[in-house]
């Protein structure tokens, strides 16, 4: 081979190499700037979650309250039914029923 070809084989060889280091650094720098994307989704998906519980807390722990309340209110309600069933006689019932009408 002459020294002309292989300076044009040369030449075409670094213009073909400088063409892959710009589509190298290219695909790097989409790299990094896709990471530095996804932190940044991930550090707002985790932050509004927060951000929602902390605004939503104070109405969740009115309703669980509520709902503590109505609990003990039921089971108030039960307390008084067994109270009355034993407080009743059943020579007592006798009697009312005697006295109604037929």
């Amino acid at each position: 081979m002459a020294d002309e070809e292989l300076k044009v084989l040369l030449r075409e060889n670094i213009e073909v190499s400088k063409e892959s280091l710009k589509i190298l650094k290219k695909i790097n720098r989409g790299r990094i700037w896709g990471n530095v994307f996804s932190v940044l989704k991930w550090t707002l998906i985790i932050g509004l979650s927060f951000g929602a519980y902390y605004y939503i807390e104070p109405f969740l722990s009115q309703y669980v309250d509520m709902l503590r309340g109505l609990t003990s209110g039921v089971e108030n309600i039960g307390k008084i039914g067994n109270n009355v069933n034993s407080a009743v006689s059943p020579d007592l019932l006798k009697k009312l029923q005697e006295l109604m009408p037929r």
